[in-house]
């Protein structure tokens, strides 16, 4: 069972902003950062959208423009940016409906909430400097060296994704 599943949308914010922090200060176009996370350019440009607004990332025109970063990768966290593209919905009051529950939360949801605030606490203490500095060589966190997938371990308790 999965308790968080990342959606493409998600997963490809985080890569971009990974390949962004890999390159710091050195524009780079939608296609570099597409081939290099081996995603869709087409696609990547409407995520890079919703990083553009939050003020992650900031779009150079022009010869030798791209995207950059607009914050430094040790204050820049993976909720940051998984906020400005999904943010993480917390249980408020019962999905259910049920009227007795009122707006108090049934043991059910107040557990599933308090599991959703333990993500979001783990997610906010993961800079992308964090992820920067663990990066194993081997399997590099964005790469197109070998036109190979681009593997993205998150770093959240438990070990990497897979």
């Amino acid at each position: 069972m999965t308790v968080m599943q990342l959606s493409q949308t998600a997963e490809y914010a985080l890569r971009a902003a990974i390949w962004l922090g890999q390159h710091p200060g050195d524009p780079q176009t939608t296609a570099q950062i597409a081939e290099g996370c081996q995603m869709p350019a087409s696609y990547l440009a409407k995520v890079l959208q919703p990083l553009a607004r939050a003020g992650i990332v900031s779009a150079q025109r022009g010869l030798g423009g791209g995207y950059v970063l607009e914050r430094d990768v040790d204050g820049l966290t993976l909720l940051d940016v998984l906020s400005a593209v999904e943010p993480v919905q917390r249980i408020r009051t019962c999905p259910l409906k049920i009227s007795t529950h009122g707006s108090n939360l049934c043991s059910l949801h107040r557990a599933l909430d308090d599991t959703l605030a333990a993500a979001e606490k783990q997610l906010a203490s993961q800079s992308f400097g964090d992820l920067l500095r663990r990066e194993n060589k081997s399997r590099p966190l964005c790469s197109n060296h070998g036109k190979t997938s681009a593997p993205m371990a998150l770093g959240l308790r438990g070990g990497p994704r897979k």
